[in-house]
């Protein structure tokens, strides 16, 4: 049995519509119950996208997850199952439909996830996020446009420092390149 924190209402799942919005396991961030199996299915304009952006996960590893699929909750639509303490990186839907479904085991549960997703027009590739240590110097993610990535100090990039906004051969708006990585920089006495 679940119980919420006073003034919070217990919500598992659901089909969700607009522009925008924000959803979180249940009970985040102190924990989501044992045993949940939550879906929630983002519905955006037909010929739209949809861009998801976590910006807090904590599930138990191995034990509890969060699948993502790429239209409705269905095995063919299947695209990945994130699970542990790490953020993931930003995600976004080949068509007007997304899914995410989160599964836990009886046991151990984690503080659960917080994520905000947009609907992106056909001609927008959507913010691509900033990696860990990193800096992003644009703020237009149309075809078109382009951006800058560079890393904070003691940091070096590792991946395309800039990225534009371009429509791929089906027609998609998609970044040229991915997202770039900030490494560490490694001192050696010689």
């Amino acid at each position: 049995m679940f119980t919420c924190v006073k003034g919070f209402i217990h919500t598992c799942g659901g089909t969700l519509k607009g522009r925008n919005g924000t959803i979180e396991s249940p009970g985040f961030p102190y924990g989501y119950p044992n045993g949940a199996n939550c879906t929630w299915v983002i519905v955006a304009e037909e010929r739209s996208r949809i861009h998801i952006v976590f910006q807090s996960f904590a599930v138990e590893e191995e034990y509890d997850f969060l699948s993502l699929y790429d239209g409705h909750p269905h095995p063919a639509n299947f695209r990945t199952r994130l699970t542990g303490f790490t953020i993931p990186p930003p995600v976004t839907s080949s068509g007007s439909i997304f899914s995410l479904r989160l599964t836990s085991d009886f046991a151990v549960s984690a503080h659960g996830f917080k994520v905000v997703y947009e609907e992106l027009r056909s001609n927008s590739c959507g913010n691509p996020g900033v990696p860990p240590k990193g800096i992003l110097n644009g703020t237009q993610f149309n075809v078109g446009d382009k951006i800058r990535y560079r890393c904070v100090t003691g940091y070096v990039l590792d991946g395309h420092s800039l990225l534009t906004c371009v429509t791929n051969t089906a027609g998609v708006s998609v970044w040229d390149f991915p997202v770039p990585i900030c490494r560490g920089r490694i001192y050696l006495d010689c």
